[in-house]
C-alpha cells in the first residue's frame, strides 16, 4: 500500500505532463503500436535467413525442399481474406478482434518455437526417414505460416479501427518501418549470438525470438481494443467497412485493363526479387566460405539498403516524381545487384558481394513504394482496398513460386553441372532477365501513360490493406 501511495505522485505528475505535450504522448502510443512490428521483423530474421542457410549448406538439405518450408508462409495467404472477413463482421457488429489476434500470436509461437527442430528432424539423426520428416516440417510451418497471416491481418485491422483516418498514412508508414528495423536489428544479434555456432545454439536463438514476438506482442496491444461502460467498443474512428466477396474482388480487377497489366508486371518483378530468399545466406557460405555469423548480417545490409530506398522514393513521391520511374529504378537497382552477387563468385570478391545485396535491398524497397503509390493511383477510390488486399495475394503468391522456383533452380543446374556455384549463379541471371524485363514492359504496355499528373497517392495510405511482411520479406 505504501509503494503504491509513493508512485502515485510521480505517476500523476507524469500523466499530467504527457496531457500538454499531446503530440509526444500520440508518438509514444504509435511507437507501442510498432513494438509488434518489431518483434515480427526480430521473428522473421532468423527463420527467413539463418535457418535456411544452414539446413542448405551446413546439412546439405536440397534447396527446393527448404524453398517449399518457406513458401508455405506465402501460399496460406487467402487465409487472411478469410480471417479478416470474418473479424470486420465481428468488429461492425461491436465484438472483439483480440481473440483472433490471440489465435494468430499463439500459432506463431508455436511455430517458431518448433521450426528450429527442423535441423533435428531432417538430419536422419532422429526416428524419421527424410519423407516423413519433411512432411512433419511442412506441417509445423504450415502452422506458422497461418499463425503469421492471421495475426498480422487482424493487427493492421486493430491498428485502422483505432487511428483515425487523416493520421493512419503516418502511423503505417511508421509501424512498416519498424518491421524492417526489427530484421535489421535481430540479424546483428544473432551474427553476435552464433560466433560459436552449434544447431543446439541456433535452436535456442530461435526459441527466444518467439519468447520476445509473444511479450512484444501482449506489450503493443494490451488494452488496445477497449469498452464503454455499456459494452460498446470505443476509439472506433470511422465505421467498419465489410469487404465484397474474393469473386466480386477478381470480376472488378478483370474489368480494369490498365491494373491487371500492372499486377502481370509486378508479379514479374516480384517473383525476380523473391529468387534470392533461400539462396542468399546459402551462397555466401557455400560460394565465398562466409562464416554463419557473416552470412546472418547480410539481412542488416539488406535491410539497411531498403530502408534507405524507402526514404528516398518518399521524398521523391513527396517532390512529384513518377511512380513508373521509381518502379524501373527499383527493378534495375535489383538487375545491378544480381549482376553484382553472380559476379562476386570468389572468396576474395566477399565485399562485393555484400554491395550487391545493399543494391537489391534499396531496388526492392524502391520498388515497392513505387508499385504501391502506382496501385492506389489506378483503382477506383471506392474499391482501392479490395485491389489492394488482392495486389498483397498476388506479390504473396510470387514470392512463394520465386521461392521454390529458385531453390529448385539451383538443385537442378547444381546436379547437371557438378559445380556449386553454377546453380547459384543460373538463378541470380534469372532474376536479373525478369526484373529487366518487367521495367521494359512498364514502357511497351505504357501503364504510365494510364496514370494522370498528380494523381498519385502517397503510398502509405493503404497499408491496412496489405500483407506487408510478405511484400518485404
Amino acid at each position: 500500500m505504501a509503494a503504491g501511495k509513493i508512485l502515485a505522485e510521480p505517476m500523476r505528475v507524469l500523466n499530467a505532463w504527457l496531457a500538454q505535450h499531446p503530440t509526444l504522448w500520440r508518438w509514444l502510443k504509435i511507437l507501442r503500436l510498432g513494438l509488434f512490428q518489431f518483434g515480427m521483423g526480430l521473428s522473421l530474421a532468423p527463420i527467413t535467413g539463418t535457418l535456411n542457410r544452414v539446413l542448405i549448406d551446413e546439412m546439405s538439405i536440397p534447396a527446393v525442399a527448404v524453398g517449399f518450408l518457406l513458401a508455405i508462409h506465402y501460399f496460406v495467404s487467402p487465409t487472411r481474406a478469410l480471417i479478416g472477413f470474418r473479424s470486420d463482421v465481428d468488429r461492425a457488429r461491436g465484438r472483439w478482434r483480440t481473440p483472433y489476434l490471440v489465435f494468430g500470436a499463439m500459432l506463431t509461437y508455436g511455430g517458431l518455437a518448433t521450426a528450429p527442430f527442423t535441423l533435428i528432424l531432417l538430419s536422419g539423426e532422429g526416428s524419421f526417414t527424410f519423407w516423413p520428416a519433411l512432411i512433419f516440417c511442412s506441417l509445423i510451418f504450415l502452422g506458422y505460416g497461418i499463425g503469421v497471416n492471421v495475426v498480422e491481418t487482424i493487427y493492421l485491422a486493430m491498428v485502422s479501427d483505432i487511428t483515425p483516418s487523416r493520421e493512419r498514412g503516418q502511423v503505417l508508414g511508421v509501424l512498416w518501418i519498424m518491421l524492417v528495423l526489427g530484421t535489421i536489428v535481430s540479424s546483428i544479434i544473432i551474427g553476435q549470438l552464433l560466433l560459436d555456432y552449434s544447431h543446439y545454439r541456433l535452436i535456442q536463438v530461435m526459441q527466444a525470438s518467439a519468447v520476445i514476438f509473444v511479450a512484444l506482442t501482449f506489450v503493443s496491444l494490451y488494452n488496445q481494443e477497449r469498452l464503454k461502460p455499456n459494452g460498446e467498443l470505443e476509439d472506433v474512428a470511422e465505421p467498419v467497412r465489410v469487404r465484397e466477396t474474393l469473386g466480386q474482388s477478381l470480376r472488378l480487377l478483370a474489368a480494369q485493363v490498365p491494373l491487371r497489366n500492372l499486377f502481370i508486371v509486378l508479379f514479374l518483378a516480384t517473383l525476380g526479387f523473391a529468387t534470392h530468399d533461400v539462396l542468399l545466406e546459402p551462397y555466401g557460405g557455400q560460394v565465398l566460405n562466409l562464416s554463419i555469423t557473416e552470412t546472418s548480417r547480410l539481412t542488416a545490409l539488406w535491410g539497411i539498403g531498403m530502408l534507405v530506398a524507402i526514404i528516398l522514393a518518399a521524398w521523391a513521391l513527396w517532390k512529384g516524381r513518377s511512380s513508373v520511374l521509381l518502379i524501373t529504378a527499383g527493378a534495375m537497382l535489383g538487375a545491378g545487384g544480381f549482376l553484382t552477387i553472380t559476379l562476386a563468385s570468389s572468396p576474395a570478391m566477399a565485399t562485393i558481394f555484400r554491395g550487391g545485396v545493399v543494391l537489391i535491398g534499396m531496388g526492392r524497397g524502391m520498388f515497392i513504394v513505387g508499385a504501391l503509390a502506382l496501385v492506389m493511383s489506378l483503382v477506383d477510390k471506392n474499391h482501392a482496398g479490395l485491389f489492394l488486399a488482392l495486389w498483397g495475394i498476388t506479390q504473396a503468391l510470387a514470392q512463394g513460386f520465386g521461392t521454390i522456383g529458385g531453390g529448385l533452380t539451383r538443385d537442378i543446374m547444381q546436379h547437371l553441372t557438378g559445380q556449386v556455384a553454377a546453380g547459384y549463379t543460373v538463378v541470380y541471371s534469372a532474376s536479373l532477365v525478369l526484373l529487366s524485363l518487367a521495367a521494359i514492359l512498364l514502357f511497351v504496355l505504357k501503364i504510365g501513360r494510364q496514370v494522370q499528373s498528380g494523381a498519385v497517392r502517397s503510398p502509405w495510405g493503404g497499408l491496412d490493406q496489405i500483407n506487408a511482411d510478405q511484400i518485404i520479406f
